[in-house]
C-alpha cells in the first residue's frame, strides 16, 4: 500500500468531511493510503514555499488560483503533459479559455460573493426585485432605499474579502485595478473609472448603520431570520442558507451578482517536483488529481461543501435552468473576472487590502467626509508607492 500526502486549506467541517469521504474511496479503489494535511489559510503560503524551498512534505497541494506563477517561479512544480490535462477534462476545467500551456495545475472549485435578497421586503420598499440589482446604478439606489435592511459584512485584514467585493465594483465601473504597461504591471486602481467603482462599494459600506457592523456568518443569521431584505454573502454561506430554509422561505429569496463583472476566485490542484522521486507516487499523484477534479467526484464534494465546480460541465449539471441560482451562477462563470497572474500581485494585494480596511474605518470616523476624498486620500499615494517597486 503506497502513501500519499495532499495538503488543503478548507476551513469548515463540511469541507473538509466532502475531501474525506473521496479520499476514503479513492483509497480503496487504488489499495492506497492517502492523507490529507490541512494548512491554515493565514500561513498556507509560507508554508508551501517551505515546501517548495526544501523539496519535502506533501505530493499535492490545493493552492489559490493566483499563487501559480509564484511557485512555479520556485521550479518546484511538476507540469500537466497535454495528454494528462486532456485526460482530466482539457478546455472544461479552465472556464471561458483554453487549456494553458504550459498546464502547471488544474483547477478544482471555484468561490464568489453574491447578494441575497428577500423579494418581499424588496416589494415592501418600492423596489421591483427582477431588477433591483441589474447594474451598479441600481445596486446602490436599492442599497439607499433598503437603510439599515441592507447589509454587508466586515471581514478585517489579512483576509481579503473586502477586497474581492470591492474588484467586482471597480470592474463593474469599467475600471481596473492591473494593466499591462510595455509587458509590465502598472497600478491604475486610482485612475477615474477605477475611483468611480470604489466609491460606490464604499457606499454599500456607509449605508451600514455602525452599529451593526456585524461578520459574515451574524449578517446571514439576521437574513435567515427576515431582519434584513438583502445581504451580501459569500456563495458557500448562502448555498447553506439556502439549502437550510424551508419552501416558503425559498420561493422568497433571490440572488444576484455583486456587478456585471464580479469577481471570480478559486483554487488549483499542483503535484511537486518531489513525487517525481517515486514512480510510484507520481502515477497516484496524478491518479488523484484525476480523480478529484473529475466530473463526478467535484459534483459529490461540491454539493456536500457548497462550493461551485470549476469545471463547466459539473457546473451545468449542478445549476440547471430550474434552480434559484443558475442564473446568478451562470452569469459569474461568464462573466466573473480574476486578478492578474502576476508575481507582483501577493504584494499588491496585501498592501490594498490594508488600505480598504483603514478606508472603511475612516469613513465611519467622519461620516460627513465625502467618499470620494477618503478614497483618493488613501488609493492615489498607495498607487504611486507601489507603482515605483513594479
Amino acid at each position: 500500500m503506497h502513501n500519499l500526502e495532499i495538503s488543503t486549506f478548507f476551513g469548515d467541517f463540511d469541507e473538509l468531511d466532502a475531501l474525506s469521504q473521496l479520499l476514503d474511496t479513492f483509497n480503496k479503489e487504488q489499495e492506497a493510503a492517502v492523507k490529507s494535511k490541512r494548512m491554515h489559510w493565514m500561513t498556507s503560503w509560507s508554508d508551501l514555499v517551505n515546501v517548495a524551498s526544501l523539496g519535502s512534505g506533501p505530493d499535492i497541494s490545493q493552492i489559490g488560483n493566483t499563487w501559480i506563477s509564484s511557485l512555479t517561479g520556485l521550479n518546484a512544480i511538476r507540469p500537466f503533459k497535454p495528454q494528462e490535462s486532456k485526460s482530466m477534462g482539457g478546455d472544461l476545467l479552465f472556464a471561458g479559455s483554453e487549456t494553458p500551456s504550459p498546464c502547471w495545475s488544474i483547477p478544482w472549485t471555484s468561490y464568489a460573493f453574491v447578494i441575497c435578497y428577500r423579494k418581499d421586503h424588496l416589494i415592501e420598499k418600492g423596489i421591483t426585485p427582477e431588477t433591483a440589482f441589474a447594474n451598479q446604478e441600481a445596486t446602490l439606489e436599492t442599497i439607499q432605499k433598503l437603510g439599515d435592511a441592507w447589509l454587508t459584512p466586515f471581514v478585517p485584514t489579512p483576509y481579503p474579502d473586502m477586497l474581492h467585493v470591492a474588484a467586482s465594483w471597480v470592474w463593474g465601473s469599467g475600471g481596473e485595478l492591473v494593466s499591462d504597461k510595455n509587458g509590465r504591471p502598472q497600478i491604475v486602481f486610482d485612475q477615474p473609472a477605477a475611483m468611480q467603482g470604489f466609491c460606490g462599494w464604499l457606499e454599500s459600506y456607509r449605508a451600514v448603520p455602525a452599529s451593526q457592523r456585524l461578520n459574515a456568518r451574524d449578517c446571514m443569521g439576521l437574513f435567515q431570520q427576515g431582519k434584513a431584505g438583502a445581504v451580501v454573502s459569500g456563495i458557500r454561506l448562502a448555498q447553506a442558507m439556502f439549502a437550510a430554509a424551508d419552501e416558503k422561505t425559498r420561493q422568497n429569496i433571490g440572488f444576484a451578482p455583486i456587478s456585471q463583472t464580479p469577481w471570480v476566485g478559486g483554487d488549483s490542484l499542483v503535484i511537486w517536483k518531489h513525487a517525481q522521486r517515486e514512480a510510484e507516487s507520481e502515477k497516484l499523484s496524478l491518479a488523484l488529481v484525476n480523480f478529484l477534479t473529475s466530473k463526478e467526484n467535484v459534483i459529490q464534494f461540491c454539493q456536500s461543501a457548497y462550493s461551485l465546480p470549476a469545471r463547466q460541465d459539473a457546473l451545468e449539471a449542478l445549476y440547471p435552468s430550474s434552480h434559484p441560482l443558475c442564473e446568478t451562477v451562470q452569469a459569474i462563470s461568464k462573466n466573473g473576472r480574476r486578478y492578474p497572474v502576476i508575481n507582483e500581485w501577493r504584494s499588491i494585494e496585501h498592501q490594498l487590502v490594508q488600505e480598504l480596511d483603514n478606508i472603511v474605518h475612516e469613513a465611519y470616523k467622519n461620516p460627513a467626509r465625502a467618499s470620494a476624498e477618503i478614497l483618493e486620500k488613501h488609493l492615489h499615494p498607495l498607487a504611486q508607492r507601489l507603482n515605483r517597486t513594479m
